[in-house]
C-alpha cells in the first residue's frame, strides 16, 4: 500500500560524502573566523591569494 515512488534514488555513500563535505566546510569557516579574530587582536589580517596565504599588518 505504501509503494511511494521517489523522485530520485538515494545513494547512501553520496549522502554521507555530502554531509562530510558540508561539515568540513563549516569547520573550515569556524577555523578561519577564529584565526581572523586572533590576528585582529594583534592588528593583523588574513589575506588569502591562491595558492599563497599571507599575514599582513592592518
Amino acid at each position: 500500500m505504501s509503494d511511494e515512488v521517489q523522485d530520485a534514488p538515494t545513494d547512501p555513500l553520496a549522502d554521507a560524502r555530502s554531509l562530510l563535505a558540508e561539515h568540513e566546510r563549516q569547520q573550515d569557516e569556524a577555523c578561519r573566523a577564529e584565526i581572523e579574530q586572533v590576528l585582529a587582536k594583534y592588528g593583523r589580517k588574513l589575506v588569502v591569494t591562491q595558492p599563497q596565504i599571507t599575514i599582513v599588518p592592518m
